[in-house]
């Protein structure tokens, strides 16, 4: 009886033990984008406005973008809904601009608020929170397949120090250098307009849009003062390194 007993704890520890190691082996297969990493954050751009009634749920969808390690969302406050009679307090006329040079890259036929472009690649309506996710997903395969330059941008004393490593031309055409400078978060009591009574809570919000100029495919280094970033001091600054303008996203960086 003893030894009945005895076999039976034998084989219980020997079936615990196969089960663990299945389980081990089959983390370990698991694919690398299970696990949310990518070389490069995504970008995700929102081109919002206080004036926009159907935006507040887009703008909730950045500030939950905002928290996440793999993502740089930029909330881009317009200025053409201020013919409504409420001034956006945000807005900024570059915002308008870079979303009227996106919707021609894209070939679309107009602008729209609230409008999500993806790494520049792709627009979606800012509200649609399963398209939003499904084009991410959609990006982060596109750039772990793809060899991107590596950007280190850093901050030391009142200088900020730009290195973008040497990689191939994408299309054998050269890429521009922004630089974004935005706050991490503004709240806004709205007076005016289709949210009047409102106080509403915008993330990222981008303050300054800057060219810094164009990448060749070569080695850069810059060296940057605080005037060369915008005419303010901001909470953040981001990098993009967009062929050929406006369009596909290469690689981007946030100030660390």
């Amino acid at each position: 009886m003893n030894i009945v007993l005895h076999m039976n704890r034998v084989l219980s520890f020997i079936g615990i033990s196969m089960v663990l190691a299945a389980a081990i082996c089959f983390l370990a297969a698991r694919p690398a984008l299970a696990m949310d990493v990518t070389k490069t954050p995504i970008v995700v751009e929102l081109f919002t406005s206080q004036g926009c009634s159907s935006c507040p749920p887009a703008d909730e969808i950045l500030a939950e973008l905002s928290q996440q390690k793999n993502i740089l969302a930029l909330s881009y406050s317009v200025d053409y809904w201020n013919y409504l009679g409420w001034k956006d307090t945000l807005a900024q006329p570059d915002c308008s601009l870079r979303q009227k040079k996106y919707n021609k890259s894209l070939g679309l036929g107009g602008v729209y608020t609230p409008q999500m472009i993806i790494q520049g690649r792709r627009d979606v309506i800012g509200s649609r929170a399963d398209l939003v996710a499904k084009f991410i997903d959609q990006a982060k395969i596109t750039v772990q397949a793809t060899s991107a330059p590596e950007i280190k941008f850093v901050r030391r004393g009142d200088m900020m120090f730009l290195n973008i490593s040497a990689s191939a031309l994408q299309n054998d055409a050269p890429a521009t250098i922004w630089v974004i400078g935005y706050d991490f978060k503004k709240i806004v009591p709205i007076k005016k307009g289709e949210l009047a009574g409102q106080v509403r809570t915008y993330h990222n919000v981008v303050q300054s849009i800057k060219r810094l100029g164009s990448w060749m495919g070569e080695e850069t280094k810059l060296s940057l003062s605080q005037e060369d970033l915008g005419s303010g001091k901001y909470d953040a600054y981001a990098v993009l390194l967009q062929a050929p303008q406006t369009g596909p996203i290469i690689t981007a960086a946030k100030l660390k």
